[in-house]
């Protein structure tokens, strides 16, 4: 279910209708949600803890080990919804956030929402959390994304805020 329709906050880019959201994204009926990550996979509105019985030495090791992801790249995790983890963030370089890899990410995103067919996807203003990117930058990169490729899918794209 689409929340309540605002024509003044809707946008029309391509064959997609953007439209902004207060909800929260587990709230929103959608099939597939993106949320934004750094190359290590830190990034996070609520990390989980656990504990561990390894030794220090040990636990350094595989994090040693660990294998970071590229900026630009999106991960998919088949749940559901779809969960779309669209690496942003490198928190090892400045700035942290480059608006070539937003835009590669979003590239991936709408080359996945083709392939699995995602009717509605809710994703964040990717890029503006950490005020690495503007708001109006985002929007003019994934508009203009929408009007040269013209997909077909999604059909709708709900932005949510990150708190």
């Amino acid at each position: 279910m689409l929340p309540k329709h605002n024509s003044v906050t809707d946008h029309i880019a391509g064959n997609t209708i953007i439209r902004y959201t207060d909800l929260d994204p587990a709230l929103l009926e959608v099939d597939a949600v993106v949320e934004e990550q750094d190359t290590n996979l830190l990034l996070g509105k609520s990390p989980v803890i656990m504990e561990t019985v390894e030794s220090l030495p040990a636990l350094l090791r595989r994090m040693e080990q660990q294998i970071e992801e590229t900026p630009g790249n999106v991960i998919v995790r088949h749940s559901t919804p779809k969960r779309f983890i669209a690496i942003v963030y490198d928190i090892d370089q400045s700035p942290i956030c480059l608006e070539a890899w937003v835009e590669q990410a979003l590239i991936t995103i709408l080359q996945y929402c083709e392939k699995y067919r995602i009717r509605t996807l809710a994703m964040p203003l990717l890029g503006t959390h950490y005020e690495t990117l503007s708001r109006e930058t985002l929007m003019n990169i994934l508009q203009n994304l929408l009007i040269q490729k013209r997909p077909a899918y999604p059909r709708h794209i709900l932005i949510y805020q990150i708190e």
